[in-house]
């Protein structure tokens, strides 16, 4: 078989090959066979370890080699492993090529006896090698086993006749009695053969399944065996043994499973001792055999290894009446005492998913069959519904741990399983009778997926475990934590691809084939309203091209709709091979992708862009000594930003409140360009008529260098001439359409449109003229982009940044009515992420004056008595499951673990009621709420207007009855709260002293400068959260000192995130919001949160 690089090269595409290669060239393929000119298997090592087998077919297609491959990854076909295999197909051909076969040096005269002797050796020894199987095309063979009676151990031999397969492979053996051997009348009998039957009978003792052999005989017959090759331990399924003897060891006694003592070899635990002279040994898990030397008497190591089982009091006995033997260093004496241990719990349900592999039923062939396996685990050991064995026993060193069945239990779990529609397996899949009523099927495909996306989850929160097996035909993978955005450039300029990506089992997969194919079985589409997409309760269920699924979240699958899905949908041309085209503009929205990670292939330009983009602020702005301004480093924030848009070729809108600068910033932007002499042509500048005056009186006054040309009255035909040499033009929007074919027909170094919502109209006369006028850059100036509805936007960024946005028909369907008829957050969030490289407002607020002081006061609150127990009671139940999940799947893996676990310690902390155990249900102390109410209390007498914060809307139903016995008066706001401006507006008017609000709720968004208390009841794990609620406060307005709560229970985790807060910055932070998957945690992070 034979590959060049350009018949594997065509077979692939580049991004495909490059990996590939590179997994060769790292040595990633782990073995290779080929099999004739077309065929070729091999497995190669994954990204994470895993081995994947690859099959390579090479055929023929119109004249031309054509190489296709499949691959057990993900991918499924034509994968990068399959690169891989094909180029160490080429080199191991090419290697063929070129190896030098060397021929035997002729005889020298003399030397005929020695080539004869050669000759006959050779020949011979193939004759015995290979005697009887080519011709009877059948093969003997031997299987040995020690078998225990009540009495001694007894060795059995068998000797079995097997067929030779087409395929080469064995088929069944059948019994060829030992004492056929030494008559050698088989084909496939050899002298080795004869001489072992010989041995054999020389015993004298004679059974149908074999001989028992006495110690001297075994040794000797053992070695004949193990000569043979074709020996085996038990079964004819085990591998042949290999010879290895031990030169050094020593016989210890070791505990069964039946918790008795048994003789082994002390440095191979695993091997079975067989009572020889010569001592040997059969390990059956490493498939060898051989004599092992120990330091004792031949005879006496013999009969140890002969010896029965020994109960405990049997060792004890064993231990002082032979003494003597047990003194040598060869022989160690019995365990003297074990330790057995009783644990009295409920198993744990296990579920194992496999394929049941074909067979024939009734003459006709029954299928293999994806199935489930009902068991329950014991410890580290399973047993099947209904098995007659009463108690389990595990076996660790010196100790036996005995688990008593737990019957109900395991029927009353068979019972709860029964409604999931599961039909038991029909007898026989190759499946002991007894058992078979254990595996259950699903019939369709459908109910499997449903099953694994729904049930398994179900099952698994219900404590139950599940195990896949990798031959079982059905999985659903999680994507990994990145979902990717490869950006590739076109050969069209200023235009893109972008292939969506997820990782999935180490492999990345396009996305958008996967993701359309999981909106389609859930009757949705890529145009579906992500809103929709958001509410659904279940997962959406991808297929893999391997046949397999990929669960996607739906909230995750909503956000990238919204940003992705609408470039999809306004795209003119359909996506190829999964990627979209979307021009350069719209790409640049990527820089705020909301959950997906960008990757660049081949799109340097667009990088380097979108990053210009990103940090414009990081920029100086150098103002030449023609400007006669000083600027706020707000308004140097602004022009850095109008000189990245023009360095990139873009225009944007300047949305800056009234009265903050947005002329004097173009002016300097302006002045800029002119400095450096990049005005090649005029700048032309329309503003409503009033505004003009002012125009000219601000560049009389900060640039009055500048030539200036002012085309507003009857006579500005006339002067159409002197544009030319004008550096700065003013018009009107009145004026514009009555020009616009003298101002059409040259090109301008910068229009501004100042007042811009004066085109918000799509259809008025002066949006139309405005849209025709050919600019290196446009800049609309307004501070108010937006007075009615979204179209008035689009018409602004239709003129200042054209492309940015679909055309006005998609533009209402993608954007416009989602968000304004349906409310949908998402699309907005997407637009905003559209438009936000082009566009920049600044208010009043944040170039302010600073704020009046603020002061943070933590209060520390002393759990006592039951709700102290309760709290310690948890902790050391959670720090025990936590330890014993990270022990188990690691720290990455056991998030959600530990994210349950300090939610009910949080609870407790709060008031035990919030936990939804049987136990916090009685404890009726709840020392937090009573110090609030004698706070609050205090509070309200002093006059001071409180903000009370709660992440537990539960916690404010528990605070409000108190409130109620108090006599206090209070107001409220949470997330189903329909009304907010009342409760607001009572609360600013003075008419309650206490708002209570729901930190999700109320944390953004308000003004509620009345206040001047916070009190936060339960520490938020993002600080940031809780600055942001505080403001709420603390903020433009607010003329009084503002002090800040923080209600902490001592010596709880409440503490310990304090801790971490300042201890590890954003780690706290990061535990709940979308950054918690790339956290470092570390074991000392996890054992301090539970201390």
């Amino acid at each position: 078989m034979e590959l060049d690089f350009k018949e594997i090269a065509d077979a692939f595409d580049d991004l495909t090959y490059e990996r590939g290669a590179r997994y060769f060239q790292t040595g990633r393929v782990l073995r290779l066979t080929i099999e004739g000119e077309s065929h070729a298997t091999g497995l190669v090592e994954g990204s994470r370890g895993k081995a994947y087998t690859v099959h390579i077919e090479l055929g023929a297609v119109g004249g031309r080699s054509n190489l296709t491959g499949t691959c057990s990854c993900p991918v499924g076909w034509n994968c990068k492993h399959v690169v891989a295999l094909a180029l160490a197909i080429r080199r191991s051909a090419s290697a063929g090529r070129n190896r030098v076969h060397s021929t035997g040096a002729p005889s020298e005269d003399g030397d005929g006896a020695v080539d004869v002797w050669m000759k006959e050796l050779a020949e011979r020894h193939e004759r015995v090698r290979h005697h009887g199987e080519i011709e009877s095309r059948e093969h003997l063979r031997y299987t040995i086993d020690l078998r225990f009676a009540p009495w001694a151990p007894k060795f059995v031999l068998q000797a079995w006749v097997v067929p030779i397969l087409k395929s080469g492979a064995f088929g069944s053996g059948r019994d060829y009695g030992l004492h056929n051997l030494s008559l050698g009348n088989h084909k496939a009998v050899v002298p080795i053969d004869r001489t072992i039957g010989r041995l054999a009978q020389a015993a004298g003792v004679m059974e149908h399944t074999g001989y028992g052999l006495s110690e001297t005989l075994l040794g000797a017959l053992l070695d004949l065996l193990v000569q043979t090759r074709r020996t085996h331990w038990q079964s004819l399924k085990n591998s042949a043994l290999r010879y290895q003897p031990i030169e050094r060891g020593s016989i210890a006694w070791i505990l069964g499973d039946d918790a008795r003592q048994h003789p082994r070899l002390k440095e191979q635990p695993t091997s079975v001792l067989l009572p020889s002279v010569p001592l040997w040994y059969v390990d059956p898990e490493r498939g060898v055999a051989g004599p092992a030397h120990v330091d004792a008497m031949p005879e006496v190591a013999a009969l140890v290894a002969a010896s029965p089982a020994l109960s405990t009091s049997q060792a004890e006995r064993a231990n002082v009446s032979l003494r003597h033997v047990f003194s040598g260093a060869g022989i160690e004496p019995p365990i003297a005492s074990v330790e057995i241990q009783t644990i009295d719990a409920d198993p744990v349900p296990a579920l194992r998913l496999l394929l049941l592999p074909a067979t024939r039923m009734g003459g006709y062939p029954a299928p293999a069959r994806p199935a489930a396996e009902l068991r329950f685990q014991y410890g580290e050991q399973f047993v099947c519904p209904g098995d007659a064995q009463r108690e389990i026993r595990m076996v660790l060193g010196e100790s036996v741990t005995l688990w008593p069945r737990r019957i109900a239990f395991e029927k009353w779990s068979v019972k709860s399983f029964a409604p999931l529609g599961l039909s038991p397996v029909v007898w026989p899949y190759n499946i002991e009778r007894e058992r078979s009523l254990h595996y259950f099927l699903y019939d369709e495909e459908k109910h499997w997926i449903r099953f694994l996306g729904t049930h398994v989850p179900e099952l698994v929160r219900a404590g139950w475990s599940v195990e896949i097996d990798p031959k079982f035909p059905y999985a659903i993978f999680q994507p990994g934590d990145e979902w990717a955005v490869d950006v590739i450039e076109d050969v069209r300029p200023q235009w893109f691809e972008l292939e969506l990506g997820i990782e999935v089992e180490g492999e990345r997969i396009p996305l958008l084939p996967v993701l359309v194919n999981a909106l389609e079985r859930a009757g949705h589409s890529l145009a579906t309203n992500p809103k929709t997409i958001e509410q659904r309760s279940e997962p959406f269920l991808g297929k893999l091209p391997d046949g397999k699924y990929v669960s996607l979240a739906p909230e995750r699958v909503a956000r990238i709709l919204a940003t992705i899905g609408a470039l999809v949908a306004e795209s003119n041309e359909p996506s190829r091979n999964g990627r979209i085209n979307v021009p350069a503009v719209r790409a640049a929205a990527l820089a705020d992708a909301d959950g997906m990670a960008l990757r660049w292939t081949h799109a340097r330009s667009l990088r380097a862009t979108i990053d210009a983009l990103v940090g414009y602020a990081e920029r100086s702005v150098k103002l030449p000594k023609s400007f006669k301004a000083e600027l706020r480093p707000y308004q140097r924030e602004g022009v850095a930003w109008l000189q990245t848009l023009r360095e990139q070729s873009f225009g944007g809108v300047l949305a800056d409140d009234m009265g903050l600068g947005k002329t004097i910033q173009v002016l300097a932007h302006i002045a800029i360009e002119r400095a450096s002499k990049r005005l090649a042509s005029p700048v032309l500048v329309v503003a409503p008529t009033s505004v003009v005056p002012n125009w000219r009186a601000e560049i009389a006054r900060f640039l009055p260098a500048a030539r200036v040309l002012s085309l507003t009255g009857l006579d500005r035909s006339d002067r159409f001439a002197e544009i030319d040499d004008a550096e700065i033009v003013l018009s009107t929007y009145a004026l514009l359409p009555r020009d616009i074919e003298a101002f059409a027909e040259r090109d301008w170094s910068l229009v501004v449109l100042d007042e811009a919502q004066a085109i918000k109209n799509p259809k008025a006369k002066a949006g139309i003229a405005a849209a025709r006028l050919r600019a290196n850059q446009r800049i609309a100036l307004t501070g108010t982009p937006i007075e009615n509805h979204l179209e008035e936007l689009w018409s602004i960024y239709e003129f200042a940044v054209p492309g940015l946005l679909p055309d006005r028909t998609r533009f209402s369907r993608i954007f416009r009515t989602p968000i304004e008829k349906h409310g949908d957050a998402l699309r907005r969030r997407a637009l905003a992420a559209r438009i936000k490289p082009f566009f920049m407002r600044r208010t009043k607020e944040q170039v302010a004056p600073e704020l009046p002081e603020k002061t943070e006061i933590v209060q520390h609150i002393e759990l006592r008595g039951a709700q102290r127990d309760l709290y310690e009671t948890i902790r050391i139940a959670m720090h025990k499951r936590v330890s014993e999940e990270v022990a188990r799947r690691g720290l990455a893996r056991s998030r959600i673990v530990l994210l349950d676990a300090l939610l009910k310690m949080r609870q407790v902390c709060c008031d035990p009621r919030l936990l939804k155990v049987a136990a916090a249900q009685t404890v009726r102390e709840s020392h937090k709420l009573d110090a609030l109410m004698e706070m609050l209390e205090s509070l309200i007498e002093d006059g001071r207007r409180i903000l009370l914060f709660s992440q537990f809307t539960s916690m404010l139903d528990l605070i409000k009855p108190e409130l109620a016995k108090r006599e206090i008066a209070f107001v409220e706001l949470r997330g189903e709260t329909r009304d907010r401006e009342t409760p607001v507006a009572r609360f600013q008017a003075g008419e309650v002293p206490l708002f209570l609000i729901s930190l999700k709720a109320g944390g953004t968004g308000l003004n509620l400068t009345a206040a001047d208390t916070v009190i936060h009841y339960d520490p938020w794990w993002n600080p940031a959260v809780e600055r942001q609620a505080t403001d709420r406060a603390h903020r433009i307005g607010q003329s009084r000192h503002v002090f800040v709560y923080k209600l902490i229970a001592e010596g709880t985790v409440e503490e310990r995130i304090l801790e971490l807060q300042q201890r590890k910055g954003d780690l706290a932070a990061g535990l709940l919001d979308d950054t918690a998957a790339k956290l470092d945690l570390s074991i000392d992070d996890i054992e301090r949160l539970f201390s």
